[in-house]
């Protein structure tokens, strides 16, 4: 039995299903101004499934089908980061090893994470408005940072390029469908539409003011992908509002460690508001809300 229902329901869904809920949510929210409470209806071949998401439960409350727990976790995940209240919504994922390494000396991490998991990042890039990772990362893996392994649509790429250093020729910029951007330095001339600029301070741009241009492009969900070092200063500027680490069954012994942040030494005061686990595989992803 459900932790949602009382009594189970004759519809079973799959996971397919589910996501087609995840789904149909991310696209009625455009349409509908802030609840308590929202209701997802999505018609199927042979059923219509319908379920309401509670926003100070922060879970599914009520709904017309029964599936397995693993799955209403799936969905519960991605509608809390759909139906989040702060706007815009930051949240970072990374994978790493059980020794805490994201890769290997030589920056080998392809793949230390499940195809599961790998199938839920590109889960998380369908439901964010903008993906953003360093130029470092275009400029040594060449991502193509597409949802192409879930149905769904791609986000907006936005590419921290402050030495306006990448060409079109990388992937996030040849996509066809016209996604990608990049944001450089102010001091650097520039008249391409798909190009923005901001000011540096100390050599990094300031994030109030890329948060400030996410607010004016209205977007909401916005998907830190990578590097590690770009997640390490957002996480140490407290500008993430959700952080989820793939912790995975390898032992590296050494490599790219997974945080460069500032020290604590006061181990009381590190408290998440919230920090949930769900299994990914062979990996269990450890989901931390601030």
């Amino acid at each position: 039995m459900n932790s949602s229902n009382k009594k189970p329901h004759n519809i079973n869904i799959t996971k397919k299903d589910a996501w087609q809920i995840v789904l149909q949510a991310k696209n009625q929210l455009s349409h509908r101004k802030k609840q308590k409470t929202y209701t997802i209806k999505y018609i199927t071949n042979k059923h219509n499934l319908m379920c309401t998401f509670s926003i100070i439960k922060r879970r599914l409350v009520k709904k017309n089908f029964s599936c397995e727990e693993h799955i209403e976790s799936m969905i519960n995940m991605y509608l809390r980061l759909i139906f989040a209240d702060s706007t815009p919504y930051f949240i970072g994922h990374l994978a790493q090893s059980l020794d805490g390494f994201i890769a290997t000396k030589t920056g080998e991490s392809k793949y230390i994470s499940s195809k599961e998991n790998l199938e839920h990042v590109h889960m998380l890039r369908c439901i964010s408005d903008v993906i953003i990772v360093g130029s470092k990362t275009v400029q040594k893996d060449d991502p193509k940072l597409t949802a192409r392994l879930v149905k769904g649509n791609n986000p907006m790429r936005l590419i921290l390029d402050k030495k306006n250093e990448l060409d079109n020729k990388y992937n996030v910029f040849s996509n066809k469908d016209g996604l990608g951007f990049k944001i450089i330095s102010s001091k650097i001339k520039n008249n391409n539409d798909h190009v923005f600029s901001l000011p540096l301070q100390k050599g990094y741009f300031k994030f109030n003011d890329l948060k400030n241009l996410l607010h004016k492009l209205n977007k909401k969900i916005i998907f830190v992908e990578g590097g590690g070092s770009l997640l390490s200063r957002f996480f140490d500027s407290g500008f993430l509002n959700q952080l989820q680490i793939c912790m995975c069954p390898i032992i590296l012994g050494s490599g790219k460690n997974s945080f460069l942040i500032k020290v604590h030494k006061n181990i009381p005061e590190l408290n998440y508001r919230q920090v949930k686990y769900h299994r990914m595989g062979p990996d269990i992803l450890c989901d931390i809300t601030f």
